[in-house]
């Protein structure tokens, strides 16, 4: 199968390293904004390096195609995959904002290609071994932190950092909660980059996310499900779990490779064409960026948001677009914008 990388910097060297170690993988093409880092993985395959993302999908062809830069740089290459029907792996969040999500969304449903959004912690064995644990009893109370700066340079709010990083709590919330009903966030002012969610969830869970965006001594990144007479904590990236109970406590450690269990599930997808093998669709994935921006606008509106909302929202821009593309020719970009739900005239 031929593969081809969007980005060669460190989010793609993780995939990378998986899929050298398989021998039916061949790499034909990579493009980087950072050409060097382009130049460097191109020479250790082989393979052609490209200028612009458009002539590596449209020169490449490649069956699978990997897209590993950060958010901003991720609309153009998507609506290219999804308009050449090129199957693509992504990293979180797959977007800049919500918008931008659905809009994708709604393409690549309409085409039932195969995607992938990197939620590995799905594949963890520990995350498996924690929901055989729990069976199909519902979780009282959940609480999530992401206590540590982003990952980038940039300075984000705690909202911006629960969206670009911290997503991946939320998915995991996600997989042992089910869905969320509605969102209070609170956060404690505009230069203090904190938040606190508050997730309602429809199984009946309670759940509490806090990040924040400050520097601080010991960063934190876990996730607790508390029920009577015991607890499961997971430990940075889904590498321990601890099963505390009345009279023992076990840690597991995590013992293969998440990241590759998914890229063997998303190669498997895409040999079958089929969009349902494959757990983190980006049409799945856009449930949990939902949570995320209920969760910003909680903040901004200071009010709870219900997801119920957020669909609803989700149906009006479907209608919208799906209008604008029979649109009379003389209307303008400028005029599809202004007419956008929630626009003002």
């Amino acid at each position: 199968m031929n593969v081809a990388f969007y980005g060669a910097g460190p989010r793609a060297q993780p995939y990378l390293q998986i899929l050298a170690r398989r021998p039916d993988i061949a790499l034909t093409g990579v493009c980087d904004p950072d050409q060097r880092a382009a130049e460097q993985t191109g020479a250790g395959w082989g393979a052609k390096v490209h200028l612009t993302y458009e002539g590596l999908l449209q020169e490449a062809r490649p069956d699978a195609l990997w897209i590993c830069v950060e958010a901003h740089l991720q609309a153009g290459v998507i609506a290219k995959a999804t308009e050449l029907n090129i199957p693509f792996f992504i990293q979180p969040p797959g977007a800049v904002d919500y918008d931008q999500a659905r809009t994708h969304a709604r393409q690549i449903t309409g085409s039932r290609l195969v995607t992938a959004v990197g939620f590995t912690s799905r594949y963890a064995d520990v995350v498996k071994e924690a929901r055989e644990y729990l069976g199909a009893n519902a979780v009282p109370l959940a609480l999530g932190w992401w206590l540590d700066p982003a990952d980038n340079d940039n300075r984000e709010s705690a909202a911006q950092l629960l969206w670009t990083e911290a997503c991946q709590l939320v998915d995991a919330l996600r997989v042992f909660c089910g869905e969320v009903d509605r969102v209070r966030a609170l956060a404690p002012g505009k230069t203090q980059g904190g938040l606190v969610a508050h997730l309602e969830f429809a199984s009946g869970t309670i759940g509490v996310l806090t990040c924040t965006t400050f520097a601080r001594p010991e960063p934190r990144r876990e996730l607790e499900l508390l029920g009577d007479g015991w607890s499961l904590g997971f430990g940075a990236g889904f590498s321990t779990l601890r099963v505390a109970e009345r009279d023992k406590t076990t840690i597991l450690r995590c013992l293969n490779n998440p990241a590759a269990e998914h890229v063997t599930a998303f190669l498997a997808a895409v040999a079958a064409a089929d969009p349902a093998a494959v757990a983190a669709s980006y049409d799945d994935a856009l449930h949990t960026l939902a949570i995320c921006h209920a969760a910003a606008l909680s903040v901004r509106e200071d009010r709870p948001v219900t997801i119920a909302e957020i669909e609803q929202a989700d149906a009006a821009y479907g209608t919208f677009l799906t209008e604008r593309i029979s649109q009379p020719q003389g209307q303008t970009e400028r005029d599809a914008q202004t007419d956008l739900p929630g626009n003002p005239p």
